[in-house]
Parts: structure tokens; sequence; C-alpha cells
């Protein structure tokens, strides 16, 4: 009888799954095209092998409908399998061929040495020290009188003055062509901002002085940069100071004018996805659409004008935002969901249409599957479908207000379950009190949000705009009082918490083990976490005891800095120019990550210009050689020029004997650039730390 039970059950579940995935398609296409995407991510292969396997698989899957009846109907499973890999080839193709440096037309292809880029800035400038920085689209390449379209991203870094503070987004500027690798620390465990930048197809920057560019056009970018600019205007008037870059991020994610430590306050309470524009938000527009068209009898022509009204104002809102990756998915899903009730009369699956934003989205740039904004916005989603129902059912509230409040802490809750373990990896740290966070800024920040729209719409009504603005001025004030207030309490955030890959994918076979398990009492899925569970010990357990016993050198990439550091289990030994010990917050940004990453609990500083490392030598030179010398060489492995010394690889070489130079990021690039011919012309083992990133040797 037990048989039978057990059998009885397996066979009902396995039932509601293939039940499940019929009303779920788009699940069977999108899982082997992120698989494809993320083989090709990692693996590339050229284009000619992905086409010929698919060739081969659909010509075999052709073969099979030759086949006796059944046949084709015991191996049906096999044309299965060749629909699965036809797709994971398709996802791998759609990531060749979206690379633009793929493309003939990219713009490094074209350009030599002494051509003029013509670019478009497409993003308001940042102020930096000493620079502005935005992002350009180059469109050609001016050589002599020809002129050569040419596509491509890239970052630009313009010296601060008055004619740079005049440029705009949309204007065109002519620039000498000096491009260079995007630039990143190459710290060990710090972030890798080229790949970042590379995830979003910009592979170049360019630091451009003011001789070495014009303006070609001032023209604007159209009808979306002039709306932007009108609500950044009414914002500007009406509310003001610090408040009003607040207001501005929330309603058109327009983030270049908020406040940096506003900003660390929201990070530190883990809601700064409040200031971020997300589902939240498109929610909310297409509720207030719904609400306000309600009023229209239902019928076959007014649901087609409803929808199309519902569709323009939210797409003309994604391109209002700039587009990020949740605000894309919610605009799609919205779409799939508009599109069923208003022109189908039909209301589809979530799961479905989840699935099928992510398709679409993936079709268009397979890259959005790295950015953490697109991970993140998905497993929120998801996880709330998941677990916010059978959270609420936990507790049965009769009262009203205290209901509410539970569905809101549910809901809360629910979107940390599955995002929990992708937040730990990428930032390394966990906000305590995101609960009463959340529970404060959502409401605050939904209030907000229409009191804006109420803004725009009385715009033209001077006092009626005034006392709107005031009204949100005193909101958003209170609301950041709030929040720096919860950021302050003790323990409010823990940080360097060094999580891998193996440990979050671990994390999630176990998440969705228990899920299983406490949702539809898969008894596979308690052993499927329990092994997870035994990885993931394992794994911290040889990561720990292997940092217990490393012996490491590092050379680090401090921009303007020296910093070498001897790291001996946990405890590191610092050898450091006065300006980088004396300047906290650098210690915080460029070493503190990396010495995280390597589990170093504490570090002493060291003084002077010599530094044994088991038995490794490293001398460093950072002002000029003493004119007596002895009669032999100094024999050392490392030889680290630092501070921009004013010496000569050929001087160096007749005092020490030297297995390796390194140049480390206080030198100018100038001085590199000289040492570097030298050792090449004789012969000499160098490395360039700004270049080539932290320097780390074993010992």
């Amino acid at each position: 009888m037990v048989y039978i039970h057990t059998l009885i059950v397996n066979l009902i579940r396995t039932f509601m799954f293939v039940n499940f995935i019929k009303r779920a398609p788009f699940i069977r296409i999108t899982t082997p095209l992120i698989a494809g995407i993320i083989f090709q991510l990692y693996i590339p292969l050229p284009a000619e092998v992905w086409l010929t396997a698919i060739a081969v698989q659909w010509l075999l899957s052709a073969l099979t409908g030759w086949l006796p009846l059944h046949l084709q109907f015991s191996m049906a499973w096999v044309r299965g399998c060749m629909l699965q890999l036809i797709l994971s080839g398709a996802g791998a193709l759609l990531v060749h061929f979206s690379d633009v440096r793929n493309d003939s037309g990219y713009f490094l292809h074209v350009a030599k040495a002494d051509d003029l880029l013509l670019v478009t800035v497409k993003e308001p400038l940042q102020r930096k020290k000493k620079t502005f920085k935005t992002r350009a689209e180059v469109i050609a390449v001016i050589r002599g009188d020809s002129v050569i379209p040419a596509k491509g991203l890239l970052l630009l870094y313009l010296e601060a003055d008055s004619a740079a503070v005049t440029i705009q987004d949309g204007n065109r500027l002519l620039l000498r062509n000096r491009l260079q690798p995007v630039s990143y620390s190459g710290n060990p465990g710090a972030f890798n901002y080229r790949q970042y930048c590379a995830l979003q197809q910009v592979h170049r920057q360019a630091f451009v002085h003011r001789d070495e560019w014009i303006f070609a056009d001032r023209q604007t970018g159209g009808l979306i940069a002039s709306c932007r600019n009108y609500c950044l205007q009414i914002l500007q008037q009406y509310i003001g100071g610090k408040e009003a870059g607040l207001a501005a991020a929330l309603l058109i994610g327009y983030r270049y004018e908020l406040d940096a430590g506003m900003m660390q306050d929201y990070m530190q309470t883990g809601i700064v996805h409040i200031i971020a524009i997300s589902g939240m938000h498109m929610a909310l527009i297409y509720g207030s659409l719904v609400w306000l068209l309600g009023w229209w009898p239902r019928n076959r022509f007014t649901d087609v004008v409803k929808g199309i009204l519902i569709l323009l104002v939210l797409w003309g809102f994604t391109f209002l935002t700039g587009g990020g990756a949740s605000v894309w998915r919610a605009t799609v899903m919205f779409t799939f969901l508009a599109t069923g009730e208003f022109f189908l009369q039909r209301y589809s699956n979530p799961y479905n249409t989840l699935a099928a934003s992510a398709f679409m989205l993936l079709c268009y740039e397979p890259r959005l599957l790295l950015d953490a904004g697109f991970q993140l916005s998905y497993l929120a989603v998801l996880s709330i479908m998941i677990c916010y129902r059978p959270l609420y059912c936990l507790w049965e509230i009769k009262n009203r207000w205290l209901n509410k409040l539970w569905g809101a802490t549910a809901l809360t809750l629910a979107a940390q379950v599955f995002t929990l373990p992708v937040c730990l990896y990428y930032f390394h740290q966990f906000p305590v009190y995101f609960l009463p966070a959340n529970l404060l800024a959502v409401p605050l920040s939904t209030i907000i949000l229409y009191g804006e729209m109420l803004l725009l719409l009385y715009s033209p009504w001077q006092a009626g705009a005034y006392w709107t603005g005031q009204a949100l001025q005193q909101i958003i004030g209170w609301m950041n009082t709030c929040i720096a207030w919860i950021g302050h309490w003790p323990g409010a955030l823990i940080t360097d918490i060094d999580t891998s890959l193996f440990v979050t994918v671990c994390a999630y076979v176990c998440l969705a083990g228990i899920t299983g398990f406490c949702l539809y009492r898969w008894r596979t899925g308690l052993l499927m976490a329990s092994f997870a569970v035994f990885l993931w010990s394992a794994a911290v357990l040889s990561d720990r005891l292997n940092k217990q016993r490393q012996q490491k050198m590092v050379v680090w990439q401090v921009p303007g800095h020296t910093a070498v550091s001897v790291i001996y289990g946990r405890k590191a030994l610092l050898l450091a120019d006065s300006g980088l010990v004396e300047d906290g917050g650098i210690v915080r940004k460029y070493l503190q990550p990396s010495l995280s990453y390597y589990g170093v609990d504490s570090y002493n500083l060291l003084t002077g210009s010599f530094l044994q490392a088991g038995n490794i030598r490293l001398v460093v030179v950072d002002s000029a050689l003493p004119k007596r010398r002895s009669a032999e060489k100094f024999k050392t492995d490392y030889l680290l020029l630092s501070h921009n010394p004013h010496v000569d690889i050929r001087q160096l070489e007749s005092l020490f004997d030297v297995g390796c130079y390194i140049f480390d990021a206080s030198c100018s690039s100038g001085r590199i650039r000289k040492w570097k011919s030298d050792c090449y012309a004789l012969t000499l083992r160098f490395f360039s730390v700004p270049d080539q990133g932290a320097y780390v040797v074993n010992f």
C-alpha cells in the first residue's frame, strides 16, 4: 500500500509539473537560450561552429520525421533535445553577432592614429576631481576630407573648464583619437570596472584636453531629452536642494544630482532600489492608468484604445528614464499583461509572462544576463511569486491595518529570499534593518511619486505647483532623516562578506530544494538541499584553510600612491607612503575590499625601502640614486620604482641585479612609457601596475 501511495503521489506531481510547463511554454525556450548565452560569454566559439551545429541538429531533427510513426513516438524526446540544442546555439549566436567588436563598422576597425572622431554625447556630464565624465557614441571617423561612418561607445573624460561645462547630452563633438582600454584597479577582489563596461559594449576610454576637442553640433537629444529637461526644471524650481535630486531619481531615474551622503544612507539600509526606477514605479503607473481609464465603458473598441494609450505611456516613460534593466523587464511584462487584457481579453500565466519578457530582452541584448540589476529584478519578482502567498498565509490577522502591515512585511521578506545570495555575491554586505527601512520608505516613496506627477500637472498653475513642491520637499526631507537615523543604528550594516560564485550556486540549489519541500512536499528537495549544504561547507572550509596557509606579496594599484603588502595567513604587513596612510578613505576604497578577499583580519604598517618576504627581496626606489657606487651589485628579486624617481634603467642595471622591475601607480604614464621602452631594448622583465593591475606573487 505504501508503494502504491508513493507511486500515485509521484504521478500527480509529475502531471502537475508537466501541466505547469505546458501553461508556461516560454520557460522551455528561455532556459536553453540562457544556457547558450552563458556558454558563449565564458567559452566563446566562432560563429561558424555554432551555425554548423545548428544545421546538423536541424537536419537530424528533420530526418526523424521520415521514420515510422511508432519510432517517431518513441524518439520524441530526441527531437526535443535537438530543439533545445538549437535554441542554445541561437543564444550563442546572439552573443556573437551582438558584440560590436565583431562588426566591420566598429570604430577601432576603422580609425587610425591621426584620425578625428565624431561623437554624440549620450548622457549628462558627471563632475570628477579634475575632469568631466560622460559616455559618447562614435558616429563617424574623419580622415582628411573623408567622413567614414562608424559605430561604438566610449567613455569620455574631458578636462574641467568653462567650455566643457556647457556640453549637454545630444551635443556632437569632434575630438582627437586618443583612445585606450578602459582602466580598472586590477586589485584582487575589487570591482572590475573594465568588465562592467564591457557588458555595456564600452571597451575604450579617452582623456581629452581642451585643445583636443571642439563642438561639431550643439543639437540636443530631441523630444525625450526636452521632456526630461522640463521635468528636471520643474522639480528644481518647486522642490530645490538635494531633495530635488532625490525627486528626479524617483520620477525619471535621473541620478546625476544625488547627494553622496544620502546615497550612502540608502545603501546602508538596503533600500537603494527605491532610488532606481524599478518595477514598483511601472506598477504604480500601470495601476493609475487603468484606474483613470476605468470610467470608459468596456467594449472591443474602447479596450483597444485603452491598451494603446497605456502602452504609449509605459514605453514613453521607459525611454524618458533611459531604460534600466528593471524598467525594461517591468515594461515588457506589463506590455504582455496589457496585450492579454485589452487586446486579447485573456489573462496569461505570470510565470510565462516573466519568462517571455526575459526571452525578449535577451534576444535584444544577451549581455543583460550578467547585469546585476537584471538578475536582481527577475529574482525579486520570481521570489515574490513563489514565496509571498505562503508567507502571508502563515499569520491571519483580522485587524485591517495590521493586516496591511503584515502584507507589506511578507512582501518585503519574500523579495529577499531569492535575491539575498546574489546581493551577498556582488556587494559583500548585508543591511540588518532592511525591513523597517523598506516598510517606511516604500509607502513614502509611493506618495512622493504620485505627488511629483501631480506637481507636473500643476506646473502651469504657479500657486498649486508651489504648495505641492513645498509639501514634497518636507516629505522627502523627513524620509531622508528617518533613513539616515535607521542607517546609524548599531550594527546596521554587516560588511566584508566574502562569497564565491560556487557558494552562491550552492545557496540557490539549497533554496530550491527547501522551497520545493515546503510548498510541494518534494522530499527529494531535502536531499538536494542537504547535498548543497555539504558542498557549501566543504568549499568554505577549503577556502579558510587556504587563507590560513597563504603567503603572498602584493603590489597594489592605488592611483598616485605606493602600497605593498606581505600577507601571512590572516595577517599582513603594509608598506605604504605617508599620503596613503593618512587618508583612510583611500584605504577603504582600494585596499579594504582586496584585504577582505584574502581574509586579512589586521595589518601593521612598515617603513623603509627594503622588504624581505620569505625568500624574495623587494627594493623601493623613490628618489635619485646615490652617487657613490658599491663594488658589487645588490641582488634583488624585484625593484619597485615609485613616485617618479629621476633614474634611468641603465643606471639601475649598473647598481642592482634585478629579477623584475615593477612600476607602481604613483608614477606618471610618460615616465612609465620611457622605462618600458628601455626594458624592451635591454630585454629585461618588467610589470606596469597602472596598465596590468596589481602584481601578486606567492612565496
